[in-house]
């Protein structure tokens, strides 16, 4: 058994060490920041911004919001990059990073990476102010960096095994059916969302989002219809533990340096942060 996973609170807390440490490192640097706050899944899900990785599944979000931000790119596929206010201290902050503050931000040279299972390799530098957080926080970055990338991509990983199963693509040819039943003639889901064309010459944009409520709502009945919602359920409940099995020394690895890592993120909040 390994150690006990940490809390929602415990994350909290060394999301907003991690900000308090990058916000001091830039603004000694001369850069103003802003600190983000610790995401909150539970605000997200119940509006637009609600995650449906393989297709919408709940008619009654889908009578509301249609496809809302649901397949648009995860923000967390790239957690580092949603950092923002890169100005000058007592500059106006500008729309965009300037190469100076990502550089003081990100770093440059030296790289600690993982490789991901199928292909591809995940990066960063152990120099700027996000690595000097790190550190100072858990300490060897070349073991904490590899173990939370790939924590981060669990799901990605088990959406993989799940998309490669036979069930899930017996479900998908009956979620088809259903969606032939409702005048869509399309092989998947993403099929029928590429036939959803938002920006019809000469609709208005009330037009346009009730097509798109209409297209999602046939894709979240068919979803539950066909089975396919539960088939999902079933599929993800059988592949999560396998995969993470796979990769029960990473994660425990990660568990033991971020509890190791929350007496010190006390320490750091206690102090407030710099003034702009």
């Amino acid at each position: 058994v390994g150690p006990a996973p940490l809390s929602a609170a415990q994350k909290a807390t060394l999301h907003r060490a991690e900000e308090r440490l990058v916000h001091r490192c830039m603004h000694d640097r001369g850069w103003a920041y802003r600190e983000t706050p610790p995401d909150d899944p539970s605000v997200r899900d119940r509006g637009p911004g609600r995650s449906f990785p393989y297709l919408v599944t709940d008619v009654a979000w889908a009578e509301t919001y249609g496809y809302g931000d649901a397949f648009t790119p995860a923000a967390g596929a790239a957690p580092d990059a949603r950092r923002a206010a890169p100005a000058r201290t007592g500059q106006a902050v500008p729309a965009r990073p300037s190469a100076d503050w990502a550089r003081a931000l990100y770093g440059t040279g030296r790289q600690v990476s993982v490789e991901l299972p199928g292909g591809g390799r995940l990066s960063t530098s152990d120099r700027g102010c996000l690595a000097s957080a790190r550190k100072t926080l858990y300490g060897d970055l070349g073991r904490w960096f590899p173990a939370r990338r790939l924590s981060d991509n669990i799901d990605v990983f088990v959406r993989q095994r799940v998309r490669d199963d036979d069930d899930f693509k017996e479900g998908v040819a009956a979620w088809s059916r259903c969606a032939r039943t409702r005048g869509h003639d399309v092989a998947s889901p993403g099929q029928l969302r590429a036939e959803l064309d938002r920006r019809t010459p000469g609709s208005t944009p009330a037009e346009a989002h009730a097509r798109e409520v209409r297209t999602a709502v046939v894709e979240a009945t068919c979803a539950r219809s066909s089975g396919l919602a539960r088939t999902l359920r079933q599929r993800e409940a059988y592949w999560r533990p396998r995969v993470r099995a796979r990769f029960r020394e990473e994660l425990d690895e990660l568990v033991r340096l971020e509890r190791a890592a929350l007496p010190e993120a006390a320490t750091v909040l206690r102090t407030p942060a710099p003034n702009p």
